[in-house]
């Protein structure tokens, strides 16, 4: 069954393969057209009869399925096709309208964007002329015959002056923003003169108003500078000026808000200030120079009263100055203000310096400092004669520290002046860095150092004269006689204190200790403490050292008068007093001047060091007188040829302080001090051990040659000096404690001699043990070097 179903489906198939088609027709080429007609419409009837009869056939059921679902499948092709062709018809029809909308739609964005472009820029040609129109608005509102410069209109001004410039600076491609920013700075020109002018003429006014009531109350300016005009004077002088402070400082700063950094603005304070402190000048001068003469009158016999009330009234004057000025124009330091664009500072400004100061400075200063500074200049100048021909050193020192101290350092600090002008100067930003008496800081400085010149020269003579020249009398070279009377006193204040304590609390000295000291060497120290605080470091060392050379040589007079004075019928020798006078001086000014030393050696440099010169001759002497017979030999060795290329003199450089000079001469005194010690004890056997070493050097020397070389008096000599050594070297040890009362120098002092006199002893042992036999060694009997060591310490 299945079989049959297969091949009846092939059957179908084959046969509608060909359904449908006309037979094939062979040599079809060669009919003609009407017979290929006739073919086509033979076939198509026969195509009919044929539908016709397969209609009226009985197919299967699947056949008549497919060919139903095959008729349903071209129904729906056709549909589809004619769906595709509909929906290509309205998505062309959708692009053409959507085409034309936004045609439409870019061309009313275009038209818009045009039209904002337009009144964008008719907006931006409107704004951009507002700032050229504004110059002939302005220019004309400036050449009014009056203008109130601290009022609205002027401010609005100025601010209008202010955006064209700054707008027409910003957009420099603009083809007449140049002849337009020249048009806005005249405008701006024109405006600082009328700023300036109304400055000048409320300056004028007040000068005029203190004029006139001057005048009006019979008032000189000598009577003014009285005391018992004080409270007119001030309200004369500060009160007119203070009643137009306001307007003035009003008036500069509506301009100084929109142009403190163009050069014009400059320009116009610094002219502004130039009047201002020209009427100041012309008015305070002189009442400044008759008060500085009334207190010269009034303190004719103490320049130190003086000096200190004629810098107390400038003080004063300066601060209030500075109040008023205050109240005129804001403060701040010139330096703080805002610079052109260039960096420059108006030439104008530094005007006012080189009106009020003889030269101008390196860096600017501010004006008010010129000007206080000017002020200044009439106290410099009735001080200064007085003090140039003041002899007194003391006068000069005190003068001088007051100033320095007391004037400056005291009551012209920034502290100072804050405290003293209240705590708005310290808390106002303007004045920062602006010192109100920097003024006086700077003449009073100049006036310290005139009187450091004076005190340099005055001490140079002081040191010369007072110093150097002074001759000891009779009572200051009588040693040891005061110093054992003064000692005997205070041994009788110690056992009488000692006796009734419940009278006293602690034993006093009998003198001062001071006025027992050597006239020199208490002027020295007394003038050294002087000076100290007057001088800068280097000028004090090199002085102190010259003063100290001074005071030496004065000492070296007194011991020679000491040694030449009547020696005693008992104790030491007038030599050894001369030196332990020596010696205890110069600790006194070890000790004394042991401040000033380390104060020097604290601010060490090259410029401290004083520099000694010396020549030397020594080559010259030797090319010339040492080597005659090599004058004339041809060889390196000639002394010509040596003369020539080399230099016979020779500059030596020696540098010293006072520290050094000081140094060095304690240590030559105590050698001396020390050798003249020893040579009190020993003197005969040391002489006798520089005969023997002496001759023992010299060839052929034999002992039995030289009887006073022999044991028995070295014996004798030996002894003598062991006795002197226990009897007067407590004798010196006495002497050393009258002259030093201090008992750990006096064993440093004491040392020398000690070693001096063992190394005495020691070198005639040497000799005895090298020349003499065991039986002369046993004649002469000499100590043992312990024995002495014992006895010098006991």
């Amino acid at each position: 069954m299945e079989i049959d179903h297969m091949r009846t489906v092939e059957l179908l198939a084959a046969k509608a393969a060909t359904w449908g088609l006309p037979e094939a027709v062979e040599d079809a080429e060669s009919d003609t057209e009407e017979d290929v007609v006739g073919l086509i419409s033979g076939a198509l009837k026969d195509i009919k009869k044929r539908e016709k009869d397969l209609a009226e056939l009985q197919f299967p059921p699947e056949i008549t399925a497919i060919r139903s679902n095959m008729k349903r499948f071209r129904d729906l092709q056709k549909q589809i096709d004619n769906s595709k062709a509909t929906m290509n018809e309205l998505r062309e029809a959708y692009e053409s309208v959507s085409s034309r909308t936004c045609s439409l739609h870019d061309a009313c964005d275009r038209a818009l964007a045009e039209q904002t472009s337009l009144s964008t820029g008719s907006q931006l040609i409107k704004t951009n002329l507002y700032y050229f129109k504004q110059a002939d608005a302005i220019m004309k509102k400036l050449s009014v015959a009056k203008l109130m410069v601290t009022g609205h209109s002027f401010a609005a001004i100025l601010v209008s002056i202010d955006e064209c410039l700054t707008y027409l600076r910003a957009h420099p491609e603009y083809k007449e923003s140049e002849a337009y920013i020249s048009k806005f700075e005249q405008c701006l020109s024109r405006a600082m003169t009328w700023v300036r002018v109304a400055v000048l003429a409320d300056l004028e006014a007040c000068f005029n108003a203190v004029k006139d009531r001057q005048a009006q109350l019979e008032l000189d300016y000598e009577k003014i500078g009285r005391a018992g005009q004080e409270e007119d004077t001030f309200a004369l002088l500060y009160g007119v000026f203070a009643s137009k402070a306001a307007v003035v400082k009003a008036s500069i700063n509506v301009v100084e808000q929109r142009f403190s950094a163009v050069p014009e603005f400059e320009e116009m304070l610094a002219e502004c200030q130039y009047a201002y402190f020209a009427k100041r000048n012309l008015l305070l001068g002189p009442i400044l120079e008759s008060t500085l003469a009334n207190l010269s009158g009034t303190h004719d016999d103490s320049t130190c009263r003086l000096t200190r009330d004629a810098c107390t009234f400038m003080l004063r004057t300066c601060d209030d100055e500075y109040r008023l000025y205050r109240q005129f124009f804001v403060t701040r330091h010139t330096e703080e203000r805002k610079l052109s664009t260039d960096g420059r500072i108006s030439p104008a400004m530094s005007t006012i310096t080189s009106v009020f100061t003889s030269a101008q400075s390196p860096q600017q200063v501010h004006p008010f400092e010129t000007f206080s500074e000017q002020m200044c200049r009439t106290l410099y100048d009735m001080l200064r004669p007085r003090i140039v021909h003041n002899p007194h050193l003391e006068t000069l020192a005190e003068l001088c520290t007051m100033i320095k101290i007391e004037m400056i350092e005291n009551r012209c600090s920034l502290q100072m002046v804050a405290s003293i002008l209240g705590d708005d100067a310290s808390n106002d930003q303007n004045v920062s860095g602006l010192n109100p008496r920097a003024g006086f800081v700077s003449v009073m400085s100049e006036l310290v150092g005139d009187i450091a010149e004076r005190i340099v020269y005055r001490a140079g003579m002081y040191a010369q004269n007072d110093i150097a020249a002074y001759r000891p009398a009779a009572g200051d070279i009588a040693y040891p006689q005061m110093l054992q009377m003064i000692r005997k006193i205070e041994n009788e204040q110690k056992e009488q204190q000692e006796k009734e304590p419940e009278e006293g609390s602690a034993p006093a000295t009998a003198i001062d200790q001071h006025c027992l000291w050597y006239p020199t060497v208490r002027r020295t120290v007394m003038c050294l403490s002087k000076i100290f605080p007057c001088l800068d470091i280097g000028v004090f060392h090199s002085l102190a050292r010259d003063m100290l050379f001074s005071c030496i040589d004065s000492l070296e007079t007194a011991s020679k008068a000491i040694m030449e004075s009547p020696a005693p019928a008992k104790g030491w020798s007038k030599k050894l007093d001369a030196h332990l006078f020596v010696v205890k001086h110069l600790l006194i000014l070890r000790e004394q001047t042991a401040p000033y030393r380390q104060n020097v050696l604290s601010f060490r440099s090259d410029s401290l060091n004083t520099k000694d010169f010396s020549i030397d001759f020594s080559k010259f002497t030797n090319v010339l007188f040492d080597s005659k017979s090599k004058w004339f030999e041809l060889s390196t060795d000639n002394a010509l040829l040596e003369l020539i290329t080399t230099v016979p003199i020779e500059m030596r450089e020696q540098e010293g302080d006072s520290r050094r000079v000081l140094d060095q001469q304690l240590r030559a005194s105590t050698f001396r001090l020390a050798h003249e010690a020893s040579l009190l004890m020993i003197r005969d056997l040391a002489d006798w051990i520089e005969i023997a070493e002496d001759e023992r050097m010299k060839e052929g020397f034999q002992l039995s040659g030289h009887p006073k070389l022999a044991a028995g008096v070295l014996k004798d000599v030996s002894a003598v000096a062991y006795r002197n050594v226990g009897t007067k070297f407590t004798e010196i040890r006495a002497a050393y404690t009258l002259y030093i009362g201090v008992p750990e120098t006096e064993e440093i002092l004491l040392s020398p001699v000690r070693k001096r006199v063992i190394d005495i002893f020691t070198r005639v042992i040497s000799f005895a043990s090298k020349t003499y036999d065991a039986e002369s060694l046993a004649i002469a009997g000499l100590p043992n070097v312990q024995q002495l060591i014992l006895l010098l310490n006991k």
